[in-house]
């Protein structure tokens, strides 16, 4: 096995979505993508007080796949195709925004109610030229349809791809991966990937160190890809994202809410979403 170098370690912007406080560990000044991870948003665990305003309206997205990863908590999803679901903590929410959507997002009436803990990460994966325009659908996988592979110093929670026979139940449209590890003080942690695919480790909490690099809770480390596997221990106790798959290289364009291949099919999204094409969907 060959070790990948280290490209650079990025340090997440503090940002607000609506009336939500989230770490923006992708794009940053000086990383834009992981290809085809375009966008990394980690809401870190608050605790939600009774009766609090943060649910995010409803909102247009096309060209992409929004995957929501909720940690804790209790989140909902509602949108224009009709789909209207309740996520519990360790499901994902899948949805791919395709030739456009409408949605809602949020913690669920109940939760607000009586409050309590609320993590997540939401990641926004590129779609391929090909499949920029398919139709919108989503997708609700609990969290005990993911295997788990462990052992006394470590746990990889697999929630895209496959490791060691071990394979989820999310269907991509390209191959990728997405590893949620948790790592024990003083423990390593080496991690097999395909030589083709890009590959970045987020730490969500504790410290780590790479190749005698340190990275802390908020930091996210990028690989080169020159090696068919990345090496990491943690000196605290750890929660890791490992993600990455097989790079697109396409172009980007990106506005708001909309990622194509040309500011004309942005056009078109924006005259699509305008026009009512994405659908309509109260709040």
């Amino acid at each position: 096995m060959t070790t990948r170098t280290i490209s650079n370690i990025e340090t997440s912007s503090v940002e607000m979505v609506g009336a939500n406080r989230v770490l923006q560990a992708l794009p940053t000044r000086n990383l834009k993508q992981v290809d085809p991870f375009i966008l990394i948003h980690h809401m870190v665990p608050v605790d939600v007080k009774p009766g609090a305003s943060i649910r995010i309206p409803p909102h247009p997205h096309a060209g992409f796949e929004v995957v929501t990863y909720l940690i804790d908590g209790e989140f909902f999803h509602r949108d224009s195709k009709g789909h209207d679901v309740v996520a519990k903590g360790g499901d994902i929410n899948w949805m791919t925004s395709g030739s456009g959507i409408v949605h809602s997002e949020g913690p669920t009436e109940s939760f607000l109610k009586s409050g309590g803990k609320l993590q997540l990460m939401q990641v926004w994966i590129n779609l391929p030229s090909k499949d920029k325009f398919v139709d919108a659908s989503f997708h609700n996988y609990p969290s005990a349809g993911f295997p788990v592979i462990e052992d006394e110093n470590s746990s990889m929670k697999v929630l895209i791809g496959n490791y060691d026979g071990k394979e989820s139940p999310v269907d991509t449209k390209t191959p990728m991966f997405y590893y949620h590890i948790k790592l024990k003080a003083g423990s390593s942690f080496n991690l097999k990937l395909d030589d083709d695919f890009t590959a970045a480790l987020y730490i969500m909490s504790g410290k780590i160190i790479s190749l005698n690099e340190d990275a802390k809770a908020g930091q996210l480390i990028h690989y080169n890809t020159d090696g068919n596997q990345i090496s990491f221990s943690a000196t605290e106790d750890a929660d890791v994202i490992a993600f990455g798959g097989l790079p697109l290289k396409e172009k980007v364009v990106s506005y708001g809410p909309f990622v194509m291949n040309s500011f004309e099919e942005i056009q078109h999204a924006i005259s699509d979403y305008e026009t009512g094409k994405m659908g309509r969907l109260d709040y």
